[in-house]
């Protein structure tokens, strides 16, 4: 372990010190090379893991300080923005949901709702993944819920382990509850931090509603696109169904709505209604996130020990140290100039829609390979192409939405450790197997950007796109 950080701290070293030393380029000074120093060498770090995300981010922005290229205050300004705040009173809400049974009492009677067969309950997964998914951002918990749920409907309609059947149910939850997370702002913590990184212009545009109303080809097409792949690809051998009543002993098991259900429920619709009229009240959604989270510790739905234990204190480090990126880049003129190296690059790409989301998507898929976390990606992404699609009067959200609709890979298992966690929580190997799975990452990804493309007149006539 300990020779494995060395190496990687010695190359993150050798290639932070060699681009900071470096002569600028024109265009830049010496501030922005060492920033970009710093860049690098948290890169190495982000892409190899020898060191926890937000521990490095921490130590890039001391850097930034320890170096005097921008003061305390402009380093660790956005620890005082309402994104860190959006998230941590998002993921106190979203724990309570867990907590207190109510996603798992709400996609039961999704499930009751729909056919008891593969198909009805291939939908059931779809739908009340995506619907009870808007509202829980921390997928993590989502799918840790939904993928044992998701092989023990596959059990009682009969498939055995490793079947088509029940891969094929596991793909349909794993879909609903995590793939489909950039309908909505709220889906995913993902969506917060793509919103962060955007220019602030940006930020007060997409509310959760007009994110939702930009998302709707690109949802209708992967909702439809994702039910006929997986009913064709993991169509079991034998139709089977499951009794109507044995879904309803599941849920009789439950027994009645309990106390922190109904505060929950009732704290999760008021969250929701404010973040819906977020424009309309002009109160930020950070402050109905805080004030719901507040409300649940209130009344102890969640305990002080659950909101030190469940709520991911390291995440939401990482996303106050990474959202500087954007502003300190911005300080020294780094922006402006890849912009300007990048523009005459781009100019072909820019010029047609198609190819340029096409383009971005695609890269974004291949990138992955190596950046193996998520988050560093699209922060990379986001930052350099803002500048080039400014210069092109693209709307920077249509690069940042391209980058989250392409980022969830799991071709191989180190891509995604939000797969991991749904794999497992399926029962893994055993029950699953991850090569039947692959199959289905490929599928998903030719739906998802089918999306994309589907979506770019609907974008244009939004004016996202000239």
């Amino acid at each position: 372990m300990w020779t494995r950080f060395f190496a990687f701290e010695a190359l993150a070293l050798a290639a932070g010190v060699a681009i900071g030393l470096a002569p600028p380029p024109d265009g830049l000074g010496v501030d922005a090379m060492r920033i970009l120093g710093l860049l690098a060498w948290a890169i190495v770090n982000w892409v190899s893991r020898s060191a926890p995300d937000f521990a490095v981010a921490l130590v890039m922005c001391c850097g930034w300080v320890a170096l005097r290229v921008v003061p305390f205050n402009v380093a660790f300004a956005s620890f005082a923005g309402t994104t860190p705040w959006l998230l941590t009173g998002a993921l106190g809400v979203s724990a309570a949901v867990a907590k207190s049974g109510l996603l798992s009492r709400m996609a039961l009677h999704a499930m009751a709702l729909c056919s008891p067969t593969f198909r009805g309950q291939t939908l059931a997964m779809l739908l009340a993944g995506t619907l009870l998914g808007a509202f829980i951002p921390s997928t993590s918990a989502k799918i840790a819920i939904a993928g044992a749920m998701s092989t023990d409907i596959g059990e009682k309609l009969g498939f055995r382990d490793r079947s088509r059947g029940i891969v094929g149910m596991w793909a349909a939850m794993y879909t609903g509850f995590s793939l489909t997370a950039p309908m909505f702002l709220s889906s995913s913590f993902f969506g917060y931090m793509i919103l962060a990184l955007l220019p602030p212009d940006v930020q007060s545009r997409f509310t959760f509603g007009f994110w939702a109303l930009c998302m709707i080809p690109w949802a209708a097409t992967v909702l439809v696109g994702s039910y006929i792949a997986v009913i064709t690809i993991y169509r079991p051998e034998e139709e089977a169904s499951i009794p109507k009543r044995q879904i309803s002993d599941m849920i009789a098991l439950m027994g009645p709505m309990k106390r922190d259900e109904w505060i929950t429920l009732g704290v999760l619709l008021l969250c929701i209604f404010f973040w819906v009229f977020e424009r309309r009240f002009g109160i930020p959604a950070a402050a109905t996130a805080v004030v719901g989270m507040s409300l649940l510790i209130s009344l102890n739905v969640i305990t002080v020990a659950d909101y030190n234990s469940r709520i991911a204190w390291d995440l939401v480090t990482f996303v106050g140290g990474a959202m500087g990126l954007a502003s300190v880049l911005g300080e020294v003129g780094v922006d402006v100039w890849i912009g300007s190296r990048l523009g005459p690059l781009m100019a072909g790409l820019t010029g047609s829609a198609y190819s340029f989301v096409t383009a971005v998507f695609v890269s974004v898929v291949l990138a992955r390979f190596v950046i193996v976390d998520h988050m560093t990606c699209f922060t990379l992404y986001i930052v350099i192409l803002t500048p080039v699609c400014i210069g092109a009067g693209i709307n920077p959200w249509i690069a940042a939405i391209c980058c989250y609709a392409a980022v969830q890979q799991w071709f191989v298992k180190y891509q995604n450790y939000n797969f991991l966690g749904g794999f497992a929580s399926a029962g893994g190997e055993e029950r699953i197997g991850f090569g039947g799975t692959v199959k289905y990452c490929l599928a998903f990804n030719v739906i998802s950007l089918a999306g994309v493309l589907v979506s770019v007149p609907y974008w244009r006539f939004l004016g996202l796109i000239p």
